[in-house]
């Protein structure tokens, strides 16, 4: 059985993909530290390359409310400098970005499958209906038939049909059932799925840490794989990142 992905590979998935959006979000608040160097490493790699790009590209932000809302969190959190603060602030725009596409993708596969079930359900009403019509006029067909002297073999042959397309047509709601339940797993996955709200003080105690701008719940933040490397090599190369 291969193993889930690390929270590195989500995040590494967020610009081009939304729906990586709930897995790296629960799996964010989920981290328990310490983690491996490595994984630390990497995150802490993709983290500045996304706050890089952001300021290469120069997007323009409002300090807004939710701005304004984070900077309270990292001065509780005991973030103080500057230019820490500005980096967090863009990551998490960054991710409030990515979180805002999530829910319009979900919102949007909400809609299709709900449309695509009313549709569904439609079809199994008037197949139904269908079915109940022709075995009706088909049992009326055959009977015509039976009293019919001499046997009336276009009335049988009609019969015959008739009561083929009401199977057909029963036969019909059946299949519409089955899709109908497929459609509805994949509904309730979708809503399973849904981050509605984020806990952002959460995501800030978890990122700080990652990058080291305040400690992790436990003191440490990762943990050493035996004889990889020195100690003191970890810490610089910690330190540089």
């Amino acid at each position: 059985m291969d193993p889930k992905p690390v929270l590195s590979e989500y995040f590494a998935k967020l610009p081009t993909s939304p729906d990586a959006f709930p897995f790296f979000y629960r799996k964010l608040i989920g981290l328990r530290f310490p983690i491996d160097v490595a994984e630390i490493l990497e995150l802490r790699y993709l983290c500045h390359q996304a706050i890089d790009q952001r300021l290469r590209e120069e997007q323009d932000y409002e300090w807004g409310e939710f701005a304004v809302s984070r900077i309270a969190d990292m001065e509780r959190l005991g973030i103080n400098k500057s230019a820490h603060r500005e980096r967090l602030a863009q990551l998490f725009l960054m991710l409030r970005n990515q979180h805002a596409a999530h829910k319009a993708a979900s919102a949007m596969a909400e809609t299709e499958l709900r449309a695509a079930i009313a549709q569904n359900r439609f079809a199994q009403n008037r197949s139904w209906a269908y079915g109940k019509a022709g075995a009706a006029a088909a049992l009326g067909a055959g009977l015509a038939a039976v009293l019919l002297s001499p046997p009336a073999v276009l009335m049988q042959g009609i019969a015959l049909f008739l009561g083929y397309l009401s199977l057909d047509s029963f036969y019909s709601v059946l299949v519409l059932r089955r899709e109908e339940r497929r459609l509805d797993t994949e509904l309730a996955e979708v809503l399973r799925r849904r981050v509605r709200n984020v806990n952002w003080r959460a995501v800030l105690r978890q990122t700080a840490a990652i990058l080291g701008y305040a400690p992790p719940r436990g003191g440490e933040a990762f943990r050493i794989i035996e004889q990889e490397t020195a100690p003191h090599e970890v810490v610089q190369e910690l330190d540089d990142a």
